[in-house]
């Protein structure tokens, strides 16, 4: 820990954030022009909606082989994380209750309660993404082997497929709202760019659980 200054997120992981972010957003791109017609336009960018199929169907195993190689590469890192946003504390259901109060005065929030290192919603996005990107590992693995499966269970995994990534799409857009955007939070961006580090002061008021647990 730095003078007033707070490490959040190791290198590899930033490395990790990153790699996986842009490919997801490549893959959202594509997938999007492929499936629903008014964004047929968008599979235009990479020549054809035949070179985005292309480029979909075979960066999808990069999707699904880059957080297998993270995890045993830097599996302490990964347990620790897991770890984290696998515990929902009584803090966090308030948290989540009134929306970590980015909604304020809809949904009234005159006190956030304390968080750990990820607050509520962030151990919420956390479980989405795990969730859901296995669901599209899975559903992609049917696809991209079609003929071997019944047409039933091609169909059903076509549907959720759509479905995941869409919603997680969605929530992407949200969580770089929060943590680029939004003027109470987007300190947030600065722990996954440059040296990972975020300010003190941004810690004590964001994460004062974990703020306590770096100064035992």
């Amino acid at each position: 820990m730095a003078a007033n200054k707070i490490e959040k997120h190791k290198k590899n992981t930033r490395i990790f954030h990153w790699l996986h972010l842009i490919t997801f957003i490549i893959m959202l791109w594509t997938g999007f022009s492929l499936f629903y017609p008014w964004t047929n336009v968008l599979g235009m960018t990479f020549g054809s909606l035949r070179n985005a199929a292309f480029i979909h169907k075979y960066l999808g195993w990069f999707y699904v082989i880059l957080p297998i190689i993270y995890v045993s590469w830097n599996f302490k890192l990964f347990s620790n994380f897991f770890k984290t946003i696998s515990t929902f504390t009584p803090e966090d259901k308030k948290w989540l209750s009134i929306l970590g109060g980015y909604l304020h005065p809809i949904i009234k929030a005159d006190e956030v309660p304390p968080q750990g290192k990820y607050n509520a919603g962030q151990k919420l996005l956390g479980w989405i993404i795990i969730v859901f990107s296995i669901l599209l590992g899975l559903t992609g693995l049917i696809m991209f082997y079609y003929a071997s499966f019944p047409g039933l269970l091609v169909r059903i995994a076509i549907m959720i497929h759509v479905f995941c990534g869409t919603f997680l799409g969605a929530a992407v857009i949200v969580h770089f709202y929060l943590a680029a955007i939004n003027p109470t939070s987007n300190k947030e961006l600065g722990t996954m760019l440059g040296s990972g580090m975020i300010d003190e002061d941004y810690v004590k008021h964001h994460n004062a659980l974990w703020y306590e647990e770096l100064k035992k």
